[in-house]
């Protein structure tokens, strides 16, 4: 082609990009024109081994220099889409080398050779999360209705820069030209990170969270409290933390608590990265972090440590005296103050009553209230904290015990996690779902036959596909009945699995997790994800996870 020829083709772009009224970024002809060749595209789509799958991913012919790319143009909205720009720059750099500088386009803007972010013109069907990648051979567009979806096409866009060996070719690279379109089949995509246990640095949150949002996950379920540990400051209650963060004596204390302030920064890093954090404050059960600071809220008043060891304790809190809920109020409103999010945990699970049907504080309260028995007696406990959680503006959630006894407040969550059960009688019952069944998404439960020879005994081998095969909509519930299921949240319990092993036991896993939250279950394929996850191990390694 001669230099005329391609000054008059480079000349016919820019105008077909000024004067077409649809387009928002870079011309669309020739490059919309789909390849015959069948083979070729099936090699390019799958050779994105993007995770989760995208909802769609159309080939279009050419490819993208990556070195080719020369600046970050803000579109529109700059105000919403400047720090995730400053990222987007970020991980350009990290991958390519390559420091590019973001810029605010002007109306009149050229914008080839660019990364182009934008709010308009993406279709309205996206939602708040969902997104369009547009690569083509001259620059990328990136469009959303909401800045997450900008943030998530970023997160498909790092893992299009991942090649196989991170070094190699760095300045040659291609990027083969497509059109994603994409979105996530449920709101809810969470993680739970059990800090009780085994306390986690506020670090290695951090690391965490970057990677939940590297994976499209959105929700982070902190579980603060437990028999082994109180990890979150109640400036009200200093004995929470003086003496429930710690178990054991001497050369044998162990233990650890976030200050308020050092939550909050946890948070709005979170926020950064479009992920919110639930706080998770036991109650009645699991509470004997909360009996060794303040006896009194027990049946007895009899002091007990901090436990050392795992299981159920029958000290719980007594829901009898009117004490405990001046307890729990005044502890909630602090962490009320410090959580912005919607929702509150408040466990509800495995908690003995044998203490409360010996207890005359409980009893009275039985026959004051017209319970029947100490299981009406705890969802009176609900339900009197589910009220004060509404007056603050919050949701209760609770694990799928709260069913039992009755009498649930229409607003509250159900966390099911004793299989499936759970979600299906909330759901009929009109109640929002979360979906935890512990033999599909428990990650501290062994991967495969040989990890569970250091297992305890009751713990189920969960491998990948397992993981993978799960769905967060049970069987059998109407259209109506499945729309109250919000998604799916899995979870890592340290009582077998501290800080230093949560990355064997997250990884893979969490991957195949990811998929069945994001990408609809009709598009989901075992050989296929098995095929991505083969590139996809690759990155992990690159980015210092310990995969299993």
């Amino acid at each position: 082609m001669s230099n005329k020829i391609r000054f008059l083709s480079v000349r016919l772009c820019i105008l077909f990009y000024v004067f077409n009224p649809i387009s928002i970024g870079f011309p669309s002809e020739p490059i919309h024109t789909i390849s015959s060749n069948i083979d070729e595209l099936t090699t390019i789509v799958n050779h994105s081994f993007i995770i989760p799958k995208p909802l769609s991913i159309k080939p279009i012919d050419g490819a993208l220099a990556v070195a080719s790319i020369t600046r970050i143009h803000i579109w529109d909205n700059a105000d919403k889409l400047q720090s995730i720009a400053n990222e987007l720059a970020q991980t350009f750099f990290v991958h390519t080398g390559r420091a590019l500088p973001v810029k605010i386009a002007s109306p009149h803007e050229n914008p080839m050779n660019s990364l182009l972010l934008s709010l308009s013109g993406s279709q309205e069907s996206l939602g708040e999360e969902g997104y369009e990648l547009l690569i083509r051979p001259h620059g990328i567009e990136f469009r959303a209705q909401k800045p997450a979806g900008i943030f998530y096409a970023m997160q498909t866009f790092r893992q299009l820069l991942q090649t196989e060996n991170q070094e190699s070719d760095r300045a040659d690279r291609t990027i083969p030209c497509l059109e994603i379109t994409d979105k996530p089949q449920f709101s809810w995509r969470g993680l739970l990170l059990d800090c009780a246990r085994h306390f986690m640095t506020t670090e290695f949150i951090k690391r965490t969270i970057d990677q939940m949002a590297y994976h499209k996950l959105n929700v982070l379920h902190l579980h603060l409290t437990d028999d082994q540990g109180w990890r979150i400051e109640i400036k009200r209650c200093p004995e929470l933390t003086e003496i429930g963060a710690w178990r054991g004596e001497g050369d044998e204390r162990y233990g650890g608590f976030y200050t308020q302030d050092e939550l909050k920064e946890i948070i709005a890093y979170a926020a950064g990265r479009f992920i919110q954090i639930i706080p998770e404050i036991e109650m009645p059960g699991h509470a004997s972090a909360a009996i060794a600071s303040y006896p009194q809220l027990s049946c007895s008043g009899t002091p007990i440590p901090v436990q050392t060891q795992w299981g159920i304790f029958d000290d719980v809190l007594c829901p009898g005296k009117e004490s405990t809920f001046q307890f729990l109020e005044e502890v909630l409103e602090e962490v009320i103050a410090v959580f912005p999010s919607p929702f509150l945990h408040i466990g509800g699970d495995e908690a003995p009553r044998a203490h409360w049907q010996q207890c005359p504080h409980c009893q009275q309260r039985i026959r004051e209230e017209h319970l029947e028995n100490e299981h009406q007696l705890q969802s009176y406990l609900i339900r009197r904290i589910e009220k004060f959680l509404t007056s603050y503006n919050r949701r209760l959630i609770g694990w799928d015990e709260i069913l039992e006894g009755g009498g649930l407040p229409a607003a509250a969550v159900v966390q099911s996690w004793r299989g499936m059960e759970g979600a299906v009688e909330a759901s009929q019952m009109g109640h929002d779902v979360i979906s935890s069944p512990c033999q599909f998404v428990y990650f501290d439960y062994p991967q495969t036959e040989e990890q569970a020879k250091s297992k305890p005994d009751w713990m189920m081998v969960t491998t990948l596909q397992k993981v993978y095969d799960f769905h967060p909509v049970p069987e059998g519930l109407t259209p109506a009945q499945a729309k109250h299921i919000l998604g799916a949240e899995c979870a890592i319990w340290s009582e077998h699995a501290p800080q230093a092993e949560v990355d064997r036991q997250l990884f893979p896993r969490l991957c195949a997790f990811c998929e069945t939250v994001w990408s609809p279950a009709d598009s989901r394929n075992w050989e296929d994800f098995s095929n991505r996850m083969r590139v996809h191990q690759i990155r992990l390694k690159n980015m210092n996870v310990d995969s299993y």
